[in-house]
Order: structure tokens, then sequence, then C-alpha cells
């Protein structure tokens, strides 16, 4: 087995519970680690990401929705609009 990197840094979680058309549980830790992005843990299906302002455009949602397992277009845009704002 090689190791690849092991590294310990101090990050930042906020958790966050909100109801639009879907209720949505999030963890959404901000580190240096990727390059800028967050990692976001959609807590009611356990599904993670590593998710910037660049894959919220328009033509990038349906990555938001395969990573979240989302169901419809309708489900994606609200998540996308809510992370557009608190990432």
């Amino acid at each position: 087995m090689i190791k690849m990197y092991d590294e310990l840094e101090e990050t930042s979680t906020r958790f966050v519970g909100v109801v639009g058309d879907e209720r949505w549980d999030l963890a959404i830790t901000r580190t240096n680690h990727f390059y800028g992005k967050s990692l976001v843990t959609l807590l009611t299906n356990n599904r993670t990401g590593i998710i910037g302002h660049d894959d919220l455009e328009e033509d990038k949602l349906h990555i938001l929705a395969q990573t979240f397992n989302l169901k419809s277009e309708e489900e994606t845009a609200e998540l996308a609009e809510f992370l557009r704002g608190n990432l």
C-alpha cells in the first residue's frame, strides 16, 4: 500500500437545515484541501460532493443531480440556488 497523502487541517463545518419544496439537512465543510471548494454532505441521503461555485452553473447541474442522487430538475435547481448563496 502506498500512502499518497496524510494531512491534518483545521476546517469549519456549518450544519444547515432548510425546507422548500424539499427538506435539506446539509453539512458544509470549508477546507483548503480542495482548492477553494467545499465538502458538501446531504445528510438526508448520506451523499457527499466537492462543490464550488463553478459547479453550480446551469450547464453543470446534471453533475450536482448525479452527485446527490436528486430526483428532478426542480429539486436540483432548488439545491443549487441554496448552495450559490451559502458556499
